[in-house]
């Protein structure tokens, strides 16, 4: 663990990097960003002992950014059924068909 103040300016700095990025990033996303973040992944595991405890010190100490975070992740409307025929609904009317013959 480190000092409160080092703990925020680095949840800070990893907040900002995920907010560029547009969501909230694993340890190998935030690895792989190739910008100069402000702080290594190496020192937030230093800092927080895991991924998953920096993310709930984010989303306890930051709101307004984690809903920033969530809001542009927002889960896009479903798509419209097609106008292709169901491939199944000849078989089951043909079925259909079959039991009342017997």
């Amino acid at each position: 663990m480190g000092s409160i103040r080092r703990r925020d300016v680095a949840i800070q700095a990893a907040a900002m990097a995920m907010l560029e990025e547009g969501r909230v990033l694993t340890k190998k996303e935030f690895d792989n960003i190739t910008k100069p973040t402000g702080v290594r992944s190496g020192n937030l595991m230093n800092l927080f002992g895991s991924w998953s405890r920096l993310v709930g010190f984010i989303e306890r100490d930051h709101p307004d950014i984690w809903a920033q975070l969530h809001e542009d992740a927002a889960p896009e409307p479903p798509e419209e059924k097609s106008s292709k025929p169901d491939p199944l609904a000849a078989l089951a009317k043909a079925s259909e068909e079959k039991e009342e013959d017997e």
